[in-house]
């Protein structure tokens, strides 16, 4: 009895692998593309530095 019921734990188990690899895929692509999409300001100079350029 023992034997089947870590049989069916081990046979839910290698079923719902794909199904997790899928999501945290998934999650990483997300978070990738959004990543992507983000505007970054570029730093303020501050006014003596752009004394000094000129």
């Amino acid at each position: 009895m023992q034997q089947d019921t870590a049989q069916d734990e081990n046979s839910t188990a290698r079923q719902l692998r794909p199904v997790v690899i899928t999501v945290i895929a998934a999650k990483l692509a997300v978070f990738a593309l959004l990543m992507t999409t983000i505007n970054f300001q570029p730093p303020l100079q501050s006014p003596i530095e752009v004394a000094a350029a000129r």
